[in-house]
């Protein structure tokens, strides 16, 4: 089965839908979901409307998701960050129902799944709801953690940058960010995984409709304004 992996979808209703369908073109048949699926965009009931229109084989939470419904996971934030947060808790507060999704993954940043080796995490599994690994630092302390798991491939969110380790058969992926990317490259970044293939692919979106949206729902301007240029 050819795996698509989308990660950090933040409310980019104009991505996710470009994403979904580069993803059909390129023959995937199944979806695995990294988490922080709304916040930061303007477009959170259009967002969770769509990831409910197809089948979601495995799909984790990530702290933008949980920050909503557990005040454990809730953490200092900067003046358009906390913004962002007051707005999507008001829309979630007017249509519950509509984010009934989130609230059964809540609890769940991390899923193993044991018939293929794999752990699936939003940061890292000492920390996942918020530990970011970036590439660059150091990995043999997700590699040690692979080990003594039993896991052969780690996919992880949350630091908006695509990534591919290996080590002794071991493989740490991060498909970057769907609706925010943040290595410079504003295309929408997600990963296909075809047996032991993996491919990276950047998609092209309407990145002023995204924008729009921000603005519409009254957000701070440095929100829509790094969507062009991916950081």
């Amino acid at each position: 089965m050819r795996t698509a992996v989308l990660s950090d979808i933040h409310a980019n209703i104009q991505a996710l839908e470009a994403v979904l369908k580069d993803s059909r073109e390129q023959g995937a048949d199944r979806f695995w979901m990294l988490g922080d699926y709304i916040d930061y965009g303007g477009s959170p009931v259009e967002t969770m409307e769509r990831l409910e229109t197809f089948d979601i084989s495995q799909m984790i939470a990530g702290n933008h998701d949980a920050c909503l419904y557990l005040e454990s996971v809730r953490s200092s934030a900067t003046p358009h960050g906390r913004k962002a947060y007051e707005f999507t808790r008001a829309v979630v507060r007017e249509n519950r129902r509509r984010f009934s999704m989130l609230e059964t993954i809540v609890h769940r940043p991390m899923a193993y799944i044991p018939e293929c080796g794999t752990l699936l995490v939003h940061g890292t599994p000492e920390d996942p709801y918020w530990g970011k690994f970036q590439a660059g630092d150091d990995p043999e302390d997700l590699f040690h953690a692979m080990e003594e798991r039993d896991v052969r491939l780690m996919l992880m969110g949350h630091s908006h940058t695509s990534f591919l380790l290996t080590k002794d058969g071991r493989r740490i992926i991060n498909p970057g960010s769907v609706g925010q990317p943040r290595d410079g490259c504003p295309e929408a970044s997600y990963v296909i995984l075809d047996g032991d293939t993996v491919i990276f692919r950047r998609v092209k979106y309407d990145i002023g409709g995204a924008a729009d949206a921000i603005q519409k729902a009254g957000l701070p301007e440095y929100l829509w304004q790094r969507l062009y240029t991916g950081r």
